[in-house]
This record gives C-alpha cells, sequence and structure tokens, in this order.
C-alpha cells in the first residue's frame, strides 16, 4: 500500500531522531533523552552529524536568548513547538532550570502517542512528574508541559482552544518553534498559523529551520532526491530563499526577521573552541559536499512586540535585539 503524504512527513521523524542521536553518539551533543526515541541506532555520516549538531546548537542559542530577554524583566514565557516529533528540549530545558512558564508539544496523534510512551520511562517521568494521559494515551497534561495530538492545518480552528484550554495564554510571551515543519503544508495552511500568531500574541517570536535554494543545480537535486523517498515540500518553492522567508514574515505581521544559512551558523556564529572541538570528533573529507549542503538550510527567526500608544515599545530590552553571536572576528 502507498504511503500518504502524511505517512511520509511523519516518517521524517524517525530520520531526525536517529541523526541526533548518532550525533550524541559522536560526542557533537550532550543528550541523554534522544536514545528515549530509537530503538535501533545507527550512525551517520559526518556530514549529517555536523549539520545536527549546529542546527542544534543554533537553535538552543535563540530559545535560550528569547528567555534571557523575559527573565530579565521578571516576566513569565510560554513555548509552543509545532511538529515538535521526538524533540527532547524540554526534558534538557527543565534538567538545567531553564524551562518555560508552560511547554507546549503538538503533532500528529501516531507521533505524539508514541512520545507520550516515551515520556513515561523513569528517566523523563521524574522531570514531567504527575502527568496526566488523555485522548487514549495520544496526549500528556502535566503542570509546566503539555504533549497534543493535532493536525496544523487546522491550528485556529481546532488547536488553539485546545492550547488555551491547558494554559495557553495570548498576553504572555510567546516562542513559537517549527524545525521542517512548514515546509510540508501547502503555503496557504502555513502562512495561516504565522498570521494568527503575530496578531493574536502582542510579544511573540517565530523560529523555522527549513531548507532552502531549491532552483541551483545543488537545490534541483536535493528535491528530486526527497521526491524519490516520497517526501513533498510544498512551501518551499512559494519561499525558495531566506530573503522570501523575511519578507514572508514580514507581509504576515511581524515586525522583523533575520535569516542564515547553516553555512553562516558554522563560520560566524558558531565560537571557535566548539569548531575546534567538533573538528577532532571524526573525519570530514567532503568539505565542499557539506558547504553545499549547509548552503541550503536556514534558520528563520521573527518576533513582534507590543507597543505603547507613542510606538514606543513597552519593555527594555527588546526583541530587536534577538540574534545569534557573531563570532566572525575570531580565528580558529
Amino acid at each position: 500500500m502507498r504511503a500518504s503524504s502524511d505517512d511520509v512527513v511523519r516518517g521524517t521523524n524517525d530520520d531526525a531522531s536517529l541523526s541526533r542521536l548518532s550525533a550524541v553518539t559522536a560526542g557533537y551533543l550532550d543528550d541523554t533523552f534522544a536514545k528515549l526515541f530509537v530503538r535501533r541506532p545507527m550512525r551517520r555520516n559526518p556530514i549529517i552529524n555536523r549539520g545536527t549538531y549546529l542546527r542544534t546548537s543554533a537553535l538552543d542559542k535563540l530559545v535560550s536568548q528569547f528567555a534571557a530577554v523575559h527573565a530579565s524583566l521578571g516576566r513569565p514565557w510560554q513555548l509552543v513547538s509545532l511538529g515538535a516529533g521526538s524533540d527532547t528540549r524540554y526534558l534538557l530545558m527543565k534538567t538545567s532550570g531553564q524551562q518555560p512558564r508552560k511547554y507546549f508539544e503538538i503533532d500528529f496523534a501516531e507521533v505524539t502517542t508514541r512520545k507520550a510512551m516515551a515520556l513515561s520511562k523513569p528517566s523523563a517521568q521524574k522531570l514531567l512528574g504527575t502527568a496526566q494521559p488523555g485522548k487514549g494515551g495520544a496526549e500528556l497534561y502535566a503542570d509546566d508541559y503539555c504533549l497534543l495530538a493535532g493536525d496544523l492545518r487546522h491550528f485556529e480552528q481546532e488547536l488553539v482552544p485546545r492550547l488555551e484550554q491547558h494554559g495557553f495564554d495570548r498576553e504572555q510571551p510567546t516562542l513559537f518553534l517549527a524545525e521542517c515543519v512548514l515546509v510540508y503544508m501547502l503555503p496557504q495552511d502555513a502562512d495561516r498559523v504565522l498570521r494568527w500568531t503575530s496578531t493574536h500574541c502582542p510579544t511573540a517570536g517565530f523560529i523555522i529551520y527549513e531548507p532552502c535554494q531549491p532552483d541551483d543545480a545543488f537545490g534541483q537535486v536535493m528535491v528530486q532526491n526527497l521526491r524519490g523517498r516520497g517526501v513533498e515540500l510544498p512551501g518551499l518553492s512559494q519561499y525558495p530563499d531566506l530573503l522570501a522567508q523575511r519578507t514572508r514574515f514580514l507581509n504576515l505581521g511581524w515586525h522583523g526577521a533575520t535569516a542564515v544559512d547553516m553555512d553562516q551558523v558554522h563560520d560566524r556564529h558558531t565560537a571557535a573552541e566548539e569548531l575546534r572541538r567538533i573538528a577532532k570528533l571524526e573525519l570530514l573529507d567532503e568539505l565542499e559536499e557539506w558547504r553545499l549542503l549547509a548552503q541550503h538550510y536556514g534558520i528563520v527567526w521573527a518576533w513582534c512586540e507590543e507597543t505603547k500608544g507613542d510606538g514606543s515599545t513597552a519593555s527594555q530590552p527588546h526583541l530587536a535585539h534577538w540574534q545569534l553571536p557573531d563570532y566572525s572576528t575570531t580565528t580558529i
């Protein structure tokens, strides 16, 4: 039986889990929870390991900076992870004491059911505390964590009311996170999510990680290879590059947006000592191929912030200064 497009998208979560555990095993990342979501570990090649490390590291920095802005103001904040899959960020943040007031995760019921089972294991359960299952085991509700089953194509009609039922507060600073999620949706469906969040959340940030540059030679091969696996990327042709992504956010009501590809993350936004450390972990022969791949994935982060009647920001420091650290003046 031919897998549906939704089945294929759900399958990409398994690839991401394998890649994360591979990067952990190779020493790139420190994540004791990655193994909870993988039955048969597999060693990925150095290109994938390095890419997984840079993606995770950059997103962690942006999340930490968003949290720091609001911690400095004494304001509670919340995080909503869209298409969260088997992401372990909540567990890692809870371990370090940096978790938000409430951490929400949303994905297809087939994915959340498996995640809820993994989170019942002792190492995760002791962090969750008392968690109430729901929806036949597809959901979990804890004091500072909520796992919801749902389809992002019905975000406003079905998911927003359920988020609010479980403690989501539109007035609190909110960070939305979507790693390789919106690109699988029709552009109009994804744009509705982006417009709703900018319109209804006065102070918010949104981070996406997605492929880009599908029209050059490497990009065409990348898209064909994905299509050969049954993976279609409806959003990629509509928003093919980082400039288009930045413009997208601005057109959908966000006050500002920044975008970098993973090659820039490596060269400009990773500390020299970290580059030296990961270079020692394993030999990377295919440097040119790594550069090409890194130039075809990017991170975009956007912000909006409530303003006073005179147009000034309601509080300082504000998210206009929300950036990745720049190490470009240092040498390896």
